[in-house]
């Protein structure tokens, strides 16, 4: 027997509403009053409906697919951050192709070329390698959004995060725990991100009237937090407290310690940046920042979905950290 096939008209009469007002629900691109809503997914829903989506397309030019590159899909970090702009982007009935840069620049410029070449509508870039300039100048190619960086012209399409403040935050938890011989592992001081959290860190200390103990550039990653602990350990006058940029060097750094008898936080403590889910099962558990990754990826998720098809979702542009108090400091 052939499969009957329901009609959008068929499903306002049971709704009760008009073709518009089915339309506007189904697109998300105007609010609708949450009865009417449900009105229209429960007929939806009874009549098996499913809205012709090449047809949608050509009506509104639009592909109605994101593409979300990460510079890694295999990371504490960006793993929550891809989820987060997924659960939200699917939410709003659009498809997501996710692209993974693998760690490297010429991965991340691989993926996005992958995703505009399958005319994705916009992308979200949740990268480690690609400079503010070349994003600006993929942004001319296909709409970009980003959480936790900036890049030219972008001002209205990022979601932004007060690094500098959490490096305040950080560095003045140690001074406050009686340490006056302070070091930091900053990460890439070219990125924004990192180099906020530095002038953070200098910040606090110049207001305590110290200065640094000892500053060493890592990459974010556990094995350059392993790479610099190392040094600081060989130094003859080692610092007190430790300020880490990201709680995955400061898990290398803490891996380090273990391995040459170093206690944390008697000998020297530890804070990481992040709050990561795994920080607080770590041993000991890492006093942190707490950078909300996921309410941010949800967030530029919205940003776009306002942007490039009109819808008119509540919006937090700017998140503030907080500390978190474990064992580590």
């Amino acid at each position: 027997m052939k499969k009957t096939i329901s009609t959008i008209n068929q499903v306002a009469s049971l709704a009760g509403v008009s073709k518009a007002t089915v339309s506007r629900v189904l697109s998300g691109t105007t609010p609708v009053k949450d009865e009417t809503k449900n009105r229209v997914m429960a007929a939806v829903d009874k009549l098996s409906y499913s809205p012709n989506q090449a047809a949608r397309s050509l009506a509104s030019k639009k592909t109605y697919t994101i593409g979300l590159v990460a510079s890694r899909i295999d990371t504490a970090y960006y793993g929550p951050a891809a989820s987060g702009v997924e659960k939200a982007l699917r939410g709003g009935d659009r498809h997501v192709i996710i692209a993974s840069g693998n760690g490297t620049l010429e991965g991340e410029r691989e993926a996005v070329d992958f995703l505009i070449k399958r005319q994705v509508d916009a992308l979200v870039l949740i990268t480690n390698f690609l400079p503010e300039e070349e994003i600006f100048q993929i942004h001319l190619r296909c709409p970009v959004f980003v959480l936790n960086q900036t890049f030219p012209g972008g001002e209205d399409h990022h979601i932004s995060f007060d690094n500098f403040a959490g490096g305040e935050m950080a560095t003045q938890y140690l001074i406050d725990k009686g340490h006056r011989k302070i070091a930091t592992v900053t990460g890439p001081l070219w990125k924004h991100d990192a180099y906020q959290r530095y002038l953070g860190c200098q910040k606090a200390l110049q207001k305590a009237d110290l200065s640094l103990h000892c500053q060493l550039e890592g990459n974010f990653s556990a094995n350059s937090g392993m790479a610099q602990m190392e040094s600081i350990l060989a130094l003859e006058d080692r610092p007190t407290g430790i300020f880490f940029a990201n709680d995955i060097m400061a898990m290398g750094a803490l891996h380090v310690c273990a391995q040459q008898g170093i206690r944390v936080p008697e000998d020297i403590a530890i804070i990481g940046f992040d709050d990561l889910d795994m920080s607080k099962y770590y041993s000991p558990s890492i006093t942190t920042i707490k950078l909300p990754l996921y309410d941010m990826a949800e967030a530029a998720a919205y940003l776009l979905l306002n942007t490039i098809y009109g819808t008119k979702h509540p919006i937090k542009h700017t998140f503030s950290p907080q500390l978190v108090i474990r064992q580590s400091a």
